[in-house]
């Protein structure tokens, strides 16, 4: 049976979905060359719409079918794969060649259907995870690993075929996250785990509408897992992202709140509460079980992040980098009507570059502004996970209407603030998505090697993938590497370098 693609803001332009699996081989080089010494892939992961939902629900972004992007490099050659993720659901939905799951919150059909209300359950759908796996993608154990956010198990993926592996062999280990678990292995896990790159500990953690609002999970690379319960953390926030420092990993409670129980009410599992205050928890990371946990409040206005950058830690003086919000870039109640369009992300907030500011010794907080340019998507120099650094990238911007038009890669001296911009597009319609960063060598300094950057042209049909030497991004990419039909939106992913 046939359908059209729906209409509605999350299938236009850059989110027109990319419904095909494709392997190019010996991907096409429009300008420059692929630098020899880059060995590795670049694997992202998205939303992407396979078919109309059961019962006519809506189309939430977070609800739809994750698939993942990889482009792999040896040896001067580049080869791209695009494939599905192949979840609980997927392969349900497969077998019976339609859509088999609704939502509590699809039936709305508009800025409130977000895909995070607990799904109907019937004979057919029982027993079955609601994962989609579709926010980010990155390595552990030699594989790459595809997670939603505190939303489903994580699925291993082969970095070579894409093919996908099957839910990870730790994944019963883990918590529940923001609904019960619906069968053996089904868990939650974050979207934006840190890593340390010397001990292969993986730092995760899920989080839910009811307390113990998070549960901390460090797993080992033998696929062990340590936990914890944070029974004091004091609400219920999106805790999407975490800064990692030599002896803490940083979790910041933000009056971004979750609660699936805000569904009976006709209201969207989402809030925006700024009169509470934001929160960081220190959580040990080298004793995880026992270690006391420290507690900082921020005398600070209300602002926002999403995503970090990374942290540095200087005679006790603790200061936290990230592109710093208005407000969350999503739509609240207090924003928008009953039967309003959905609105997406940096259409309705804006952020710059930004710090927090912590004296352990005295308690004192601070927050500052450090660019005026519209930044989001930060990314590091893995490799120097929790060890302080100096390098950050970004996706900049300008400033468009109440939220921003993202359009260049930006590289920033942390301790200096000294700028490298590279302006990607003009006034063409495109998406410049997150970069990620290759060292030159497996050895290499911090910061040395290549930032590669995926751009979707959607109004031409086609893709790109941009290399540039972080020596000087000012110069433009050294090389462009050319993906012959739409590249579909992804919102994360990661390197993982073949050289060990």
């Amino acid at each position: 049976m046939g359908y059209p693609i729906p209409s509605g803001t999350q299938f236009m332009g850059p989110f027109k979905p990319m419904r095909f699996e494709a392997t190019v081989e010996e991907c096409i080089v429009t300008e420059g060359e692929i630098p020899r010494d880059l060995a590795g892939g670049f694997y992202r992961t998205g939303p992407t719409w396979k078919r109309p939902t059961a019962g006519g629900q809506a189309n939430a972004l977070l609800a739809m079918d994750g698939m993942v992007q990889g482009i792999t490099f040896e040896n001067g050659r580049a080869d791209f794969r695009n494939r599905w993720i192949r979840t609980p659901k997927y392969n349900l939905e497969q077998r019976h060649g339609k859509g088999m799951l609704t939502w509590a919150d699809g039936h709305w059909n508009d800025w409130r259907s977000m895909g995070l209300g607990d799904i109907c359950r019937d004979g057919f759908t029982r027993a079955v995870p609601q994962g989609t796996n579709n926010v980010n993608i990155f390595p552990f154990q030699g594989k790459m690993v595809a997670t939603a956010d505190s939303v489903g198990a994580p699925i291993a993926i082969d970095p070579i075929t894409l093919d996908t592996v099957g839910v990870v062999d730790w994944s019963p280990q883990l918590s529940a996250g923001l609904h019960e678990k619906a069968a053996f292995g089904d868990a939650g896990f974050t979207a934006h785990p840190k890593w340390d790159p010397d001990t292969g500990v993986l730092y995760g953690w899920n989080y839910r509408s009811t307390a113990p609002y998070i549960t901390m999970h460090f797993v080992h690379p033998d696929g062990r897992v340590d936990s914890r319960d944070l029974h004091d953390a004091p609400y219920n926030t999106v805790a999407h992202d975490v800064w990692l420092t030599q002896n803490y990993i940083v979790m910041p409670f933000q009056p971004f709140l979750v609660d699936t129980g805000r569904i009976k009410e006709s209201r969207s599992v989402y809030s925006w509460e700024p009169d509470r205050p934001i929160v960081l928890g220190l959580i040990p990371r080298h004793d995880l079980l026992e270690g006391k946990i420290r507690w900082i409040t921020l005398d600070i206005e209300p602002q926002y992040v999403m995503h970090t950058m990374s942290a540095n830690l200087d005679n006790d003086v603790l200061t936290l980098d990230a592109p710093i919000f208005n407000r969350p870039p999503f739509p609240f109640e207090q924003d928008f009507q009953d039967g309003d369009d959905v609105a997406l992300f940096f259409s309705i907030a804006k952020s710059q570059l930004g710090r927090w500011t912590i004296d352990l010794k005295t308690g004192t907080t601070k927050t500052e502004q450090l660019s005026d340019r519209p930044s989001e998507l930060p990314k590091v120099d893995e490799r120097f996970y929790g060890k302080g650094y100096t390098w950050g990238y970004q996706v900049g911007g300008r400033v468009k209407r109440s939220g921003m038009s993202m359009n260049s890669v930006v590289v920033t001296n942390m301790k200096t603030l000294e700028d490298q911009e590279y302006q990607i597009r003009q006034d063409q319609p495109a998406a410049v998505l997150e970069a990620t960063f290759a060292p030159r060598q497996i050895d290499s300094p911090e910061g040395d090697g290549y930032l590669i950057v995926p751009v979707s042209w959607w109004a031409e049909n086609r893709g790109e993938y941009l290399i540039f030497d972080t020596e000087d991004v000012t110069q433009g990419p050294i090389c462009r590497i050319d993906i012959p039909f739409h590249l579909g939106w992804t919102a994360h992913g990661h390197w993982m370098d073949f050289r060990g």
